[in-house]
């Protein structure tokens, strides 16, 4: 039986591909306005969800609550830009090497240490996802160095959530990524602004609603477990974009993309089922 933890990852994972998908269908505006608008309604929902609450907006945490948002703003901003520039399951699969850099960060950040058994699959996740990107020809080295700088980023987020378990209220870490990410952006907004139309607008703030709800659930599931243990799951998204790819972009499986495919599927339940080994340890 899945335990909670686990089920509100995948439900994240869900949401999150959907937001993928929204985001490489708008990509005539630019990735930093749609940051933007994905973080202003965020904002809204969850300032309204504070304020109901009557939770305390600046404490003692403050500093941890900063970078939590200062890293997922720019872990956003690069990924969103990745996923306009790159094939969309190529940009994904580059964003979710983020576990290892969680998993890794996390021995150093919240003095978690991962089962041994684990370090293999861990490994094999990362060759699994470099085998989806297929060294494609058409994307950059640049553009490349800038999604795993967009992993190490949400690596070092998912880790301040951990940090702030039994700290801060979750709905707290949650309305300082927007808090946070908002002025972060601007000075990158003004020069490429673009006015959205109507359907445009309906997009942008479907977006934003996506990732409310998906902020939720992987907040909570960070809170509820240990990195180790559900990380890997979010490889499963990956899955999720190279079938978006094929079914609305166009984008066609190569073999080496199916093998890296299998390999990350069975890093993620073995390496679940060791982190789960050593918790009931």
């Amino acid at each position: 039986m899945l335990s909670t933890g686990v089920k509100h990852i995948l439900l994240a994972s869900l949401f999150f591909s959907i937001i993928n998908a929204l985001v490489k269908y708008y990509s005539h505006i630019p990735a930093i306005e749609i940051v933007f608008f994905r973080s202003l309604v965020t904002l809204i929902l969850s300032y309204s969800v504070i304020w109901q609450k009557k939770i305390k907006i600046f404490n003692e945490h403050f500093n941890l609550l900063f970078l939590r948002g200062l890293c997922g703003a720019i872990a956003l901003s690069l990924y969103f830009y990745t996923i306009q520039v790159m094939p969309l399951a190529t940009a994904v699969t580059v964003l979710y090497l983020a576990p290892v850099f969680t998993v890794v960060l996390s021995v150093f950040l919240v003095k978690e240490s991962p089962n041994p058994k684990q370090w293999p699959f861990i490994v094999a996740g990362f060759v699994g996802a470099a085998l989806m990107k297929s060294f494609d020809p058409n994307t950059s080295l640049l553009h490349f160095m800038m999604g795993m700088t967009a992993a190490l980023f949400a690596g070092l987020a998912y880790n301040f959530i951990r940090l702030l378990k039994d700290r801060a209220h979750h709905q707290l870490i949650i309305f300082f990524f927007p808090l946070i990410t908002i002025p972060v952006c601007l000075p990158f907004l003004v020069p490429v602004w673009v006015t959205p139309i109507l359907s445009d607008l309906f997009g942008l703030i479907l977006i934003g609603v996506c990732t409310q709800i998906a902020q939720v659930f992987m907040t909570k599931a960070y809170m509820a477990e240990s990195a180790s243990k559900i990380s890997h799951f979010n490889y499963l998204t990956a899955v999720w974009a190279l079938l978006t790819g094929i079914i609305f972009f166009d984008e066609m499986l190569s073999w080496i993309s199916i093998a890296g495919m299998g390999i990350i599927i069975v890093s993620v339940i073995m390496s679940s089922r060791y982190a789960a080994a050593k918790v009931k340890a």
